[in-house]
């Protein structure tokens, strides 16, 4: 059914663009964080914000490739992606 096929890409490109922007603004958090601990490295606290950025950063990264690889199942595509 074309209509469910439709439905189904459009659910999947939403989760996908959802993925994304969640992992852009969480790598930018880690960013941050990492900005923070280069400036002053023996302040534990900011030893402690970047460990936990980076693992939210992981965290997003696995949502968002995971979307991605739904979006591209569903039919969607990926710019850069050679297949």
């Amino acid at each position: 059914m074309p209509g469910v096929d439709q439905q189904l890409l459009r659910a999947a490109a939403d989760a996908y663009a959802a993925a994304r922007a969640d992992y852009e603004a969480v790598k930018a958090g880690a960013d941050a964080a990492y900005e923070r601990l280069e400036r002053s490295p023996e302040i534990i606290e900011y030893q402690i914000d970047w460990n936990v950025a980076r693992r939210e950063e992981a965290a997003a990264a696995w949502r968002f490739k995971q979307a991605e690889e739904s979006y591209l199942r569903a039919g969607g595509y990926v710019a850069g992606d050679e297949r």
